[in-house]
């Protein structure tokens, strides 16, 4: 699970793109179109010299969060807003109305899912219960 405050720390240890595609889990293009999209950050990586980028150990746990807000339908877009007001640090009334529409939806998605699990068990239970091609039927 990852820890929300995780998204502004430092470069400690640092990665280059194909390490953090693999501990991620995504491919290199997923991790350069969340870059462009300022989700992501790198810097050149000073030892290499030629330019290439390296990556934040907590760019693993920045995925993460990506990957589930994605995963409870927000956009890149609303991504990029709720990382803006958890970077800000401070929350004024636009960002708490998005806050409290995210927290809505996605509470109303919960809900929904859990119904329709539950309708799945109850229905691997009663498939388990009933006649298997009506033989119960005629052995009784």
């Amino acid at each position: 699970m990852y820890k929300p405050w995780t998204i502004v720390n430092g470069f400690g240890d640092i990665m280059r793109i194909g390490e953090l595609a693999k501990q991620a889990a995504v491919s290199r293009d997923t991790i350069r179109f969340y870059e462009r999209h300022g989700l992501i950050r790198s810097a050149v990586d000073p030892a290499a010299g030629n330019g290439y980028r390296v990556y934040p150990e907590d760019a693993i746990m920045t995925l993460e969060v990506i990957r589930d807000a994605q995963a409870a339908g927000l956009s890149i877009a609303d991504i990029t807003l709720f990382f803006s007001a958890f970077l800000a640090q401070d929350i004024d009334q636009d960002a708490s109305d998005f806050l409290d529409a995210k927290i809505a939806e996605t509470t109303e998605k919960i809900t929904a899912s859990q119904r329709f699990l539950t309708l799945l068990q109850d229905t691997k239970a009663a498939l388990k219960r009933a006649p298997q091609d009506g033989l119960d039927e005629v052995n009784t």
